[in-house]
């Protein structure tokens, strides 16, 4: 009975695990607006506040405005600043202080183990685009995780592209 146990535990503890590191992404869209009918976009040139994330770190502004860039064009989009795009994008960072608590205790009448607390940074990356000809909002995109500073480009890379297949999906108006 007891390795059966520890079986079903370690399959518990790997799923949380698992649950735990992934990137949480949502999207939502005007649903009157035809998606489908995007071929062309710009950024949005947006001024950075003190305080904003992004002011501190051009490096990282960068970062997302290349990895957005090149996913749209992957899905066969085209930048187009010459004349006027079919929708413009614009993009926002939140970052707050959280914990992240492991509970790698076992049993049930007697339990084993330990807890663990860590300190963690929680970032969450907001993408707007918006109709360039009226400027109404007509999709938007949150992806949020841990930051870790050694695998930022990566995981900036990871998130612009689960937010923008979302967004292909959004277009043909599939869940």
């Amino acid at each position: 009975m007891k390795p059966l146990r520890l079986v079903g535990c370690s399959v518990l503890l790997l799923f949380t695990s698992i649950a735990a590191s992934a990137q949480s992404v949502q999207t939502d869209y005007d649903h009157s607006a035809n998606l489908s009918a995007l071929s062309t976009y710009d950024f949005y040139q947006q001024e950075r506040k003190p305080g904003d994330p992004l002011s501190a770190s051009p490096l990282n502004d960068r970062r997302i405005h290349n990895a957005l860039d090149t996913q749209l064009r992957v899905h066969g989009f085209v930048s187009n600043s010459t004349v006027k795009p079919d929708f413009l994008i614009a993009y926002f960072v939140t970052a707050r202080k959280g914990l992240n608590i492991q509970d790698n205790r076992f049993g049930l009448l007697q339990r084993r183990g330990n807890v663990n607390v860590n300190q963690v940074t929680e970032g969450t990356l907001v993408v707007v685009f918006a109709d360039a000809r009226t400027g109404q909002e007509i999709w938007r995109g949150f992806a949020s995780d841990e930051i870790k500073p050694k695998d930022f480009e990566k995981d900036v890379n990871k998130a612009v592209s689960k937010l923008i297949a979302k967004f292909m999906k959004d277009r043909t108006g599939k869940k």
